[in-house]
């Protein structure tokens, strides 16, 4: 593991939130795009998945009542998507900077190929399957589906990656 010396330009919390704000906007702009013409592509997979699992587990931890008034209904709703995929963003970015940069080989492009190819993997592979989408979504998505939504989720990687390298070789300003 290579190892910066901090001053040498931007903090990595710094650089990695503000790489990830600016490519998971990025991202949401193009699902959105996706969406309002029509094109169907994977979203919401691990909310779905975090919610069935917290529905299996609530009865076992006596809060079946809280989940099903509260907290399920409340997951619904614009808002809570929305936050959920941008903190997901963001822990991603920082999951970038603290854990991945340092151990994956090549420049930053190679760097994002690579981590949206492992996060595409599991994607498709535990996530989908585990929600009855089946393997990358196929059977809800098709081809098309599957082939734009690996090509949104591949633009936040390789930005994410390419971003937090410019920032932090930027002068410490903050």
């Amino acid at each position: 593991m290579r190892q910066e010396p901090e001053q040498s330009g931007q903090s990595r919390l710094i650089a990695s939130l503000l790489a990830g704000a600016i490519a998971i906007a990025v991202n949401t702009a193009l699902l959105e795009g996706a969406d309002a013409i029509g094109f169907t592509t994977a979203r919401g997979g691990l909310l779905r998945l975090l919610k069935d699992l917290a529905a299996q587990i609530a009865p076992d931890v006596n809060l079946a009542d809280t989940w099903n008034n509260v907290l399920a209904p409340a997951t619904t709703g614009d808002l809570f998507r929305n936050g959920f995929h941008i903190v997901v963003g963001l822990l991603m970015a920082l999951f970038y900077a603290y854990v991945l940069e340092s151990a994956l080989p090549g420049k930053p492009l190679v760097k994002g190929l690579i981590y949206a190819a492992l996060v595409w993997l599991l994607n498709a592979c535990v996530v989908l399957p585990a929600i009855g989408e089946g393997i990358a979504g196929l059977r809800f998505l098709g081809v098309p589906g599957m082939i734009g939504f690996a090509a949104i989720h591949t633009v936040f990687f390789v930005l994410l990656a390419v971003l937090y390298a410019r920032f932090r070789a930027m002068p410490h300003s903050i």
